[in-house]
């Protein structure tokens, strides 16, 4: 399987993030800077089932990811209108986010010319917005799995006591 380079250094901050959400509104990650540690999941969009399965995992087990402090943000290059219509009919908690000109992507990671979305990868930050970990692959399925994600949180949430209600 081919790796890609990382465009993000490990220890730093993530680069700023502001977009639309399917929850009507924008959403920064500065909204949420030392309240939430992060999920930010980039994925190929719409058309890709295995992208949609990756989400409905993550909607399957959101409950333990808030009991951890933390918030998903899943972007893709799909309008804030379809978005939308997509978080009600899956019934998705988290905010879907539209990068229709795909340059908040380009910051974090790849365009995949295939699909003209970006490749499907995962962020995670900690409270303070600073990436503790990243993967980019050509599909959603061969990134982390929710049990792997979940236990990032729990060590992030471990590493900062006084941060955590744990």
């Amino acid at each position: 399987m081919k790796t890609f380079p990382e465009k993000l250094k490990l220890g730093e901050v993530v680069p700023y993030l502001n977009l639309p959400s399917s929850k009507n509104g924008y959403v920064s990650i500065w909204d949420l800077k030392q309240r939430k540690n992060l999920v930010i999941v980039f994925h190929h969009g719409n058309n890709c089932m295995h992208c949609w399965a990756m989400l409905k995992e993550l909607d399957e087990v959101y409950t333990d990811f808030q009991k951890l402090e933390a918030e998903i943000l899943a972007v893709s290059f799909d309008s804030a209108r379809k978005l939308k219509s997509n978080a009600k009919r899956m019934e998705i908690p988290f905010h879907l986010l539209s990068d229709e000109t795909g340059e908040t992507t380009e910051d974090f990671t790849f365009r995949d010319p295939r699909l003209d979305g970006p490749f499907p990868s995962i962020f995670i930050t900690d409270r303070f917005g600073v990436l503790r970990y990243q993967e980019t692959s050509f599909e959603a399925h061969e990134l982390l799995n929710v049990k792997e994600i979940l236990s990032w949180l729990l060590l992030l949430q471990t590493e900062c006591p006084e941060c955590s209600h744990l």
